[in-house]
């Protein structure tokens, strides 16, 4: 049976050999749709005997009745029969949740395996994703801190990356500090 393909096989046999069929979907939706036709079924008759009880309960008047007498002794009885086809009707709503719930658990278990390896895939696609990035942005840090070929043969002090630009006197400015005259050292 393939809905129980991921069962452990202890707790399997733990079920009684007349409702492992059951466990199947098959199965199931056979056995829940025969409770249905017969709590359906027992729901008419309950319908059916209310009526009759209330008809004949209701009509027997006693002498020095109120004009409500007969209708509160009949209630008595009537609540019980209102139980039975509130019960019955639950019953069959029941049991097609049943064979729904199972039809639907049984779709999301069968769907686990490709939903978790789809899931595993879009985070290595991001891993990825992010590993490129951070290699590209590797590869930029490396190329700005290189050191530039200078026309110059003086020592430059300057941050790596930041653009020459000629100054007023003909000199090459790499930065702010290049700009003031600095003697010593």
């Amino acid at each position: 049976m393939p809905e129980i393909e991921h069962m452990n096989n202890e707790v399997l046999n733990r079920v009684p050999a007349e409702f492992r069929p059951l466990l199947n979907l098959e199965h199931l939706t056979t056995w829940t749709l025969d409770r249905q036709r017969e709590h359906n079924a027992d729901h008419g008759d309950y319908e059916a005997v209310r009526a009759l009880f209330q008809t004949v309960l209701r009509s027997q008047h006693v002498e020095g009745d109120g004009k409500w007498s007969a209708r509160r002794r009949a209630r008595k009885v009537e609540r019980h029969l209102n139980r039975l086809v509130k019960a019955s009707r639950d019953q069959a709503q029941a049991a097609e949740g049943l064979r729904t719930a199972y039809a639907d658990h049984v779709r999301t278990v069968a769907a686990l395996p490709g939903q978790r390896a789809a899931k595993a895939k879009a985070k290595a696609d991001r891993r990825d994703q992010v590993g490129a990035f951070a290699k590209k942005s590797l590869n930029k840090t490396l190329g700005a801190m290189a050191p530039q070929p200078d026309s110059d043969t003086e020592e430059n002090e300057e941050t790596a990356g930041q653009s020459t630009a000629k100054a007023s006197g003909g000199r090459t400015v790499r930065g702010v500090n290049d700009l003031f005259e600095r003697k010593g050292a």
